[in-house]
């Protein structure tokens, strides 16, 4: 059974940051962002079951990933098709299509490519906001947190912050290929000099298991959000 079609537009701001995106991330690849207050109405009936006994706020944060999935797809012309979830939680997508869904307190984004070209794609959305002290050694490697006293101060929660988005998409990025259920201390962030780029190295990686034990992603901030991603080319 099919929802009930999509048609609402997403506010200036989040326009905006979806333009933005697809300048960075290129041609034929589908970009949506939408307000992350979703109507659950608007799920197919096979992704129901995903969410049928979860409290309101988590309905509508997972019907609107589905919203903007489909806003994705329909970016490079593929119809809006559903998008079930796997026992472990994970969205099992169209054949033939890759993608990520990621969403904050305020929005959320999904970004879908034709598999034939590219291997995988995580993306993370936050919220532009420094994170706690008190947190920091928990998301932070031993080195990252060494590093941190380079930045000035005030910039430092920040900086923690892109850290967190980035480790975020490299986890939604190896997932799919691996399996691999990772925490932040084993993913290993380095920070491009203007924190637009970012490189990661998995550790204890399995060779037989982990696409890469080295990848490298983007950073994209504006005014209310940071989002990370990392996109690999699917092998020729």
């Amino acid at each position: 059974m099919h929802a009930i079609p999509l048609t609402e537009e997403p506010s200036q701001s989040l326009q905006s940051l979806r333009q933005r995106l697809s300048e960075r991330l290129g041609p034929g690849i589908g970009i949506a962002c939408m307000d992350v207050d979703g109507d659950a109405r608007r799920l197919y009936s096979e992704e129901c079951a995903a969410v049928r006994v979860a409290v309101p706020r988590r309905q509508r944060e997972f019907a609107a990933g589905r919203q903007a999935a489909r806003r994705a797809m329909m970016d490079i012309g593929w119809p809006p098709l559903a998008i079930p979830t796997a026992p472990d939680r994970s969205p099992v997508w169209p054949e033939g299509l890759v993608g990520s869904i990621s969403h904050n307190d305020q929005a959320c984004v999904a970004v879908v490519c034709p598999r034939g070209q590219w291997q995988a794609i995580g993306i993370d959305i936050e919220v532009h906001r420094p994170i706690e002290t008190s947190l920091w050694s928990t998301i932070c490697t031993p080195r990252e947190m060494a590093l941190l006293p380079s930045q000035p101060r005030p910039l430092r929660g920040l900086a923690v912050a892109h850290l967190f988005s980035a480790k975020e998409a490299v986890y939604k990025w190896q997932y799919p290929l691996t399996g691999r259920m990772l925490d932040f201390q084993q993913v290993q962030i380095t920070l491009g000099a203007t924190m637009q780029t970012f490189s990661a190295r998995i550790a204890d990686t399995d060779p037989a298991a982990a696409p890469a034990a080295e990848v490298n992603g983007h950073i994209l901030v504006d005014r209310d959000h940071i989002v990370s991603w990392v996109l690999t080319r699917a092998a020729c």
